[in-house]
């Protein structure tokens, strides 16, 4: 346990030229930590109100309402010989692409490397540093309006507390990875982040995120359609996606597809002034998903197969908690559920072990040998179902 001494009084920084000779030092900083804060409740893009840099001298606070010139903070976030230092930096990412164009090229998520480091899955800031350092933080002002000024004595403490430890446990977790040998998997999560960010940011987010597995093709591609014309009338109007339709009734649409604006009056969740704005649109993309031939239809993801899928199911997850244990690793962390599902779903119905693309690299890597070593038989399982329907034929 390292004990640090209180981190000094954030600097506000809320004139150009005062960014400017600061950044040009960050450039030369091997690292920084970095975090923002921002307000979207009612808008589909983030606005945002600061970002918070730490270096080796202190915190600083950057008024991005007030200061005019943002290019040098873009030059930071881009710079490749600076490591950027995050906590949970998925919101970060995609403020930074929308503000900037582009994500940071070099970055370090201590949440991620805590996970690896066996400190557990989806550690909260205040949790990692209250263990690292023994210091409690308090999270008053994190709800509070970002974009208002003058800033509060409360959100200025809070700001700058929210950085000034990322530097240090940097250090720590960095040391942690390396005398694991797991540096090579933290970088490898690192890309999977900036990847997902990039995902975030197109239409087809939306539509992956959600539960569709009990839906028929034609549903799917309706949910699809649906999806993506929620997201370019959000992306339009500048709201978030459920002030234009929410999750439960885009999956309400797919399930029942209704044709026009009647039917679609009639669902929960929808009004008779959206019915009548949205109908001739809806019905027609439903309209669409419904005529698709087969070949276009989107692949249907989920549990299939019955007993048989549900034993599968079981099995690898067992053999992932053992892996994961072994490891010293949250079994979340090494694969998620919904992509366990995925897993062991797609295996089966193609009668050979396929690898999502969420369980590639170094996950495979552990897990493909004890996959292989284990008696979970794909052949033996649906061999096992055809048995049984062939039993029933020959008794019929």
């Amino acid at each position: 346990m390292t004990r640090l001494p209180p981190p000094p009084t954030p600097e506000v920084v809320d004139r150009d030229d005062r960014l400017a000779e600061l950044a040009d030092r960050w450039l030369r900083e091997p690292a920084v930590g970095l975090d923002t804060e921002f307000v979207r409740e009612r808008t589909f893009f983030p606005r945002l109100g600061l970002v918070q840099v730490a270096d080796s001298s202190g915190c600083y606070l950057v008024d991005t309402v007030a200061v005019r010139d943002r290019s040098p903070l873009a030059e930071l976030v881009r710079a490749p010989t600076v490591t950027k230092v995050f906590h949970s930096p998925s919101e970060d990412l995609e403020i930074f692409h929308h503000a900037f164009g582009f994500a940071p090229e070099r970055m370090f998520d201590c949440q991620v490397a805590a996970a690896l480091c066996g400190m557990g899955g989806s550690l909260g800031y205040v949790h990692l540093v209250s263990r690292l350092f023994e210091v409690e933080l308090a999270k008053g002002a994190q709800r509070s309006n970002w974009l208002r000024r003058p800033l509060s004595e409360e959100q200025v403490l809070y700001a700058g507390l929210d950085v000034a430890y990322l530097l240090p446990a940097h250090e720590v977790l960095q040391a942690k990875l390396g005398d694991l040998g797991r540096e090579a998997w933290a970088e490898e999560e690192f890309g999977r982040l900036l990847r997902a960010c990039e995902l975030r940011l197109g239409p087809e987010w939306s539509y992956g995120r959600l539960r569709r597995s009990a839906l028929s093709g034609p549903q799917l591609a309706a949910l699809r359609a649906v999806c993506e014309w929620r997201e370019e009338r959000a992306r339009r109007r500048d709201l978030p996606r459920g002030f234009v339709l929410k999750d439960e009734t885009v999956l309400d649409i797919a399930r029942r597809l209704p044709r026009n604006g009647r039917e679609l009056a009639s669902m929960r969740g929808i009004g008779p002034k959206q019915a009548r704005r949205y109908g001739p649109a809806l019905g027609e993309l439903v309209r669409r998903a419904a005529s698709l031939p087969e070949n276009e239809l989107p692949e249907r993801v989920g549990r299939s197969g019955g007993r048989s899928s549900a034993r599968l199911a079981e099995g690898l997850r067992e053999l992932v908690a053992r892996v994961a244990g072994d490891l010293e690793l949250p079994a979340e962390a090494l694969v998620p559920r919904r992509v366990l599902e995925e897993w062991s779903a797609r295996s089966l119905s193609r009668g050979e072990w396929v690898w999502p693309e969420a369980i590639e690299g170094w996950r495979r890597s552990v897990l493909e040998p004890e996959v292989m070593r284990s008696d979970l038989s794909l052949r033996q399982t649906t061999g096992g179902r055809r048995r049984r329907r062939g039993r029933r034929r020959g008794e019929d």
